[in-house]
């Protein structure tokens, strides 16, 4: 026998009580009735509580809405609740002060840019929220010499370990000599990080800027180098 599916209602908006005992109601669309009421009443309140239901919420609202409208309507980017926007400008909103632990600077404001067509740009800008904030002197100093003295423990046992190979004739083989060129390897890539950090910390970003790019590109080098002889080794 043919089965015959019970026809699904119009996608009319209907209240849903939310988080019982507290007296909420919500306007939902019957499209996503089913997805809310699935969850438990705990879970319903903690989401309803969240940008992206205002979001839904007010996305409804604007279906419902017998104006029409050509431009952007209203879309949650997992960050921010961007509103409706005419086509052809940017919508702005204030930065949000805290997002997944990180701190930003309310005083600024990210856009999204609504094109012509009535779509929204896939990509939000959220560049002016960071904040520029730079480390204190004291830590960066403590990490420079966390830098100096593990790089110069690690090229004065490398060195060590070269001058042992060449010095001794009786551990002259192959396979010392692969392992030679790759402790000079690394000791080439310390020496190097050693003189970046140096001129990180003693001379200004205008100045030193070839010198700076000679010895990074050196440093990725050796690097590579160092990749090279450990698939010989």
């Amino acid at each position: 026998m043919k089965a015959h599916s019970t026809p699904r209602p119009d996608p009319t908006p209907i209240i849903i009580t939310i988080a019982p005992g507290t007296g909420k109601k919500r306007l939902v669309s019957v499209a996503d009735y089913d997805e809310l009421t699935s969850y438990s009443p705990e879970l319903l309140g903690a989401y309803e509580n969240s940008t992206e239901f205002e979001c839904l919420l007010r996305a409804h609202q604007d279906a419902l809405s017998e104006t029409p409208f050509g431009g952007c309507p209203v879309d949650f980017d997992r960050v921010m609740c961007w509103p409706k926007t005419d086509p052809g400008t940017w919508a702005v909103l204030p930065c949000f002060e805290e997002f997944k632990g990180v701190h930003y600077d309310v005083t600024k404001n990210a856009t999204r840019y609504c094109h012509p067509n009535g779509r929204w740009d896939n990509y939000s800008h959220y560049a002016a929220c960071h904040r520029d904030d730079e480390p204190s002197q004291h830590i960066v100093e403590i990490s420079s010499i966390i830098y100096y003295t593990g790089y110069i423990i690690s090229l004065v046992a490398l060195s060590l370990a070269v001058i042992v190979f060449v010095y001794f004739k009786d551990l002259r083989c192959l396979r010392n000599t692969i392992h030679a060129n790759l402790f000079i390897t690394y000791i080439l890539s310390a020496l190097l990080w050693i003189i970046i950090l140096t001129m990180q910390l003693s001379t200004s970003s205008s100045s030193g800027m070839t010198g700076c790019v000679i010895f990074v590109t050196l440093l990725h080098y050796f690097t590579l180098t160092n990749f090279f002889w450990m698939l010989v080794e």
